[in-house]
Parts: structure tokens; C-alpha cells; sequence
């Protein structure tokens, strides 16, 4: 597999980039690209398909191109890979049918492959992220290797893209399905954040609306827990919500995910999340971390890369959040695990992120960065 990764800020400058690497002998075959909504997609698309290239990609909230943090941007990365070992698939979906999608999705990639991985990307600002984890488990019969994010609109909220060659919606699933037997493909996700307090339990929740905690309204023990004043949520919802205060759900053997809130209802008394949760689920609340969290989140990639030394590519999947909470540091986070490896490497700031939790276990995940390795076995 020979791989390149580049940045472009038009259409035009797109198109060079990819005729330059085309002149210098290099064909890819296949690209995965994360663009801005302040480009015009269908465009972007339009230079790959007509370039013969298989598409796979999403809108974002930032994009990632190597070490570096670009906004308003087209990251690329092109693939030269017998393309027996993927294949492309999509499925659309209507609002409250995600699982099926999924489930459909995952039966199509086992019979493609004996043994896939999943690099999944969704539309839609309304889905519940965890039915695509749970719905893959139930169409492929198992755990899959699963890595991708939500695509993002640079927080306008108002509509997210995925898209292939083959297809670009609003509402939908795509999906780069690749084959374990023949290429590596590793990967890692972690927060960072701190556990606060004590384990509270969610005593009455429907998908991704908790009721109550501990047999309380969740909204009233959120705002107690954190003395978060009713002003300051009507008047900086996004920011004070979303990014400080995830809470961290107990999944077992010492892991957990985080959940972001993105809605409070102070009338029903509720608390919208990010991603479902299960009644009965156990949790402690979080609060930001410190910037010496990047250095923890770098070192832990470094693990990973102690045990999967060489990359021909890399994807990375961070939260938006994150750049809320670090603001420019965020780039040194990126730099850092860029430097582990020295490989092309792409990626955007998404709206949830999918990935191993470290315990060999495909979850979906908030405030996160998840990062997989490609190389040719």
C-alpha cells in the first residue's frame, strides 16, 4: 500500500494537487476525504469521481491534515491498494431507523469479508450513535472492529454530509470496509477526562434522554452537582453543556465512555445526550481536564505504537469538544501523535467518535480522540 496526504482550500487547488501527485507516478485508486461545508462537496466529489477514484468521506468541524489543524479545508488521503481488500458501502436511513441501517450495513461487510474492520462515517445531527454500535453487533453477529466519527458542519447544526463516489446524503451511512486478512488496522480511543464524585445510577432513561438519577430529576442534579446557574445555560448552551461536562458511563473491567450532554430540559426535568445510554447504567460526572492531559492522551497513543510500530496510514477522529476545551492546543495534541508515527495522517473534528476503548471493545464515544493505523499485511 503506498499512501500521501494533502490540504486543499478550493476546488481548484484540489485538483492540482491531485494532478501533481498523478505526474509524479504515483495512481491511487482510492481516497478518504474530510471537507468543510464551506466548500462545495458535490464539487470535491465530482474532481474524484471523474479522476476514477473510489470516494469515502464526510463534512467536518475542522480538518486534520498530518501535524497540522486547518478550518474551511479539504483533507486528503489518497490509497494505492488492490482494491480486493475494500470495498465501499452506504446505506440511508429515516430518522429513528439508524439500527437497521447499521445492522444492514454489517451483515453487507461479513459477506464481503471472512474478517472485516469498519471505518464509519454518519450523517444526520438527530442520530443516536449507539443504536450504529449496537446495530452492527446484531447484523455481523459479533463484535467488529469499528473506527469513524460524526460528520460535523462547523457548528452551524443545521446538517451534516456523508459521502462516496457513488452517493452523497444528508441521512445516511457510509462506510470503508476493510479486509483484517489482508491489511493491519489498529487503532486506540481515549479522553482523557477525570472522573469527580461518586458512581450515580440512571434510574429512568429512554435512549439518549435520561429522566432521572438516583431517583431524581437529572436536571436538577446536574445544575446542583455542578452550580451551574440557569443564565448561564440559556445564555451559552453549546459551550458550558457539551464541552465541560461529559459524564463517564462504567462499561466494565475499568473502562468507560463519556457522554456528552447537548440539551437540558428544565420543564420535564431531563437530560439529552449525545449517545444512548442503558437504565440501570452507573456513572460519575467529569469535569475539563488540564492541558497536561494532552501530554497523558500522547503517551498512551505511544503505547500503541510501541505494539503497532509501522503505519502506511493514519485516520484520526477528534472530538470538536476537545477544541472547546483546549482551544490551540488541541494542534499539539495532533502533533504529537502525528510525530509517533511520521505517516500521512488525516483527520476532522467530528460530533462523536467511534473506536476501541483499550479494552478490545468497539464503542461509541464523546469528547474523544480515536485514532486507526492502516498498513498492508
Amino acid at each position: 500500500m503506498k499512501t500521501h496526504s494533502f490540504q486543499s482550500n478550493s476546488i481548484d487547488q484540489l485538483k492540482a494537487s491531485l494532478t501533481s501527485c498523478q505526474e509524479n507516478e504515483f495512481q491511487p485508486n482510492l481516497a478518504v476525504v474530510f471537507c468543510s461545508k464551506q466548500q462545495n462537496i458535490e464539487a470535491v466529489r465530482a474532481v474524484f469521481v471523474g479522476a476514477n477514484i473510489d470516494l469515502v468521506g464526510c463534512s467536518t468541524a475542522g480538518e486534520i491534515v498530518d501535524a497540522v489543524l486547518y478550518e474551511g479545508a479539504i483533507s486528503v488521503l489518497l490509497f494505492k491498494v488492490n482494491t480486493a481488500y475494500y470495498q465501499l458501502l452506504h446505506e440511508d436511513y429515516l430518522e429513528g431507523e439508524v439500527y437497521e441501517a447499521s445492522a444492514k450495513l454489517a451483515k453487507r461487510a461479513i459477506q464481503e469479508y471472512k474478517n472485516p474492520a469498519l471505518i464509519i462515517m454518519s450523517g444526520g445531527l438527530a442520530v443516536d450513535a449507539e443504536q450504529i454500535i449496537k446495530g452492527i453487533r446484531t447484523g455481523a453477529g459479533r463484535d467488529l472492529p469499528t473506527y469513524g466519527g460524526l460528520a460535523g458542519d462547523d457548528l452551524e447544526m443545521r446538517s451534516t454530509t456523508v459521502f462516496t463516489n457513488h452517493r452523497l446524503t444528508d441521512q445516511g451511512l457510509v462506510a470503508l470496509v476493510l479486509d483484517t486478512d489482508k491489511l493491519i488496522v489498529k487503532g486506540l480511543a481515549r479522553s482523557g477526562w477525570a472522573p469527580v464524585g461518586g458512581v450515580n445510577t440512571i434510574t429512568k432513561a429512554v435512549g439518549n434522554v435520561i429522566y432521572t438519577i438516583n431517583g431524581e430529576r437529572a436536571y436538577d442534579v446536574f445544575i446542583r452537582y455542578f452550580g451551574i446557574s440557569k443564565d448561564r445555560l440559556i445564555s451559552d448552551p453549546l459551550i458550558s453543556i457539551q464541552t465541560n461536562y461529559p459524564l463517564q458511563i462504567l462499561r466494565g473491567e475499568g473502562t468507560s465512555i463519556l457522554r456528552s450532554p447537548i440539551l437540558v430540559n428544565e420543564k420535564e426535568g431531563s437530560l439529552t445526550l449525545a449517545g444512548g445510554v442503558i437504565e440501570g447504567e452507573q456513572f460519575q460526572f467529569s469535569n475539563s481536564p488540564g492541558f497536561e492531559i494532552i501530554d497523558q492522551t500522547i503517551e498512551e497513543f505511544g503505547e500503541l505504537q510501541k505494539n503497532t510500530p509501522e503505519a502506511e496510514g493514519l485516520i484520526l477522529f477528534s472530538c470538536k469538544g476537545r477544541h472547546g476545551a483546549f482551544g490551540p492546543m488541541l494542534e499539539d495534541e495532533i502533533k504529537g501523535i502525528y510525530d509517533l508515527w511520521g505517516q500521512p495522517m488525516i483527520g476532522f473534528l467530528s460530533y462523536g467518535e467511534f473506536g476501541d476503548d483499550g479494552a478490545g471493545r468497539y464503542e461509541f464515544h464523546n469528547e474523544t480522540c480515536a485514532l486507526v493505523i492502516l498498513k498492508e499485511k
